[in-house]
């Protein structure tokens, strides 16, 4: 629906929270849109970072090469992102790069993981750092979601 009209949102200028549940069958046609909307979001909450690639995905997210990629991010004032659902694809992983490189006021960066945490730590480590630039100030962490432990011991 979003995606429908996305240049006629208002503007959300009290918003400083937000929490978008993202699905593979589903594009991120309207993420740019709204992110220039939300003028003082602070915090965003992505339930998964799978989408449904198309041309139209915009300039928030990396599948789609263009010269004005990251645009919308680097506007935006965002210093908490948290990211649910991660199953460390490479696709995953190259839109976590493309967050850590375009949002300029991002501090924080909490990965919840679908997996234990310390079987993939090291290589998580390595991947994230390869292209992380360790003088930023922005504090990734990966960490294990609360639903893993309901996984593990059902």
């Amino acid at each position: 629906v979003l995606s429908i009209c996305c240049e006629s949102l208002p503007m959300f200028i009290n918003l400083n929270s937000l929490t978008i549940k993202s699905d593979v069958s589903r594009g991120w046609q309207a993420m740019p849109a709204l992110l220039r909307k939300c003028p003082h979001l602070e915090t965003l909450v992505l339930e998964g970072l799978l989408h449904h690639v198309t041309d139209k995905c915009g300039d928030a997210c990396d599948c789609v090469s263009r010269e004005e990629k990251g645009r919308s991010l680097t506007s935006c004032l965002v210093k908490v992102l948290e990211i649910k659902g991660f199953k460390g694809r490479t696709k995953e992983m190259n839109l976590i790069k493309h967050f850590l490189n375009y949002f300029p006021c991002l501090k924080e960066m909490k990965i919840y993981a679908e997996f234990k945490v310390t079987e993939v730590s090291e290589f998580m480590r390595e991947i994230m750092m390869e292209q992380y630039n360790n003088s930023s100030s922005c504090n990734v962490q990966l960490l294990e979601s609360d639903n893993l432990y309901e996984k593990w011991t059902a």
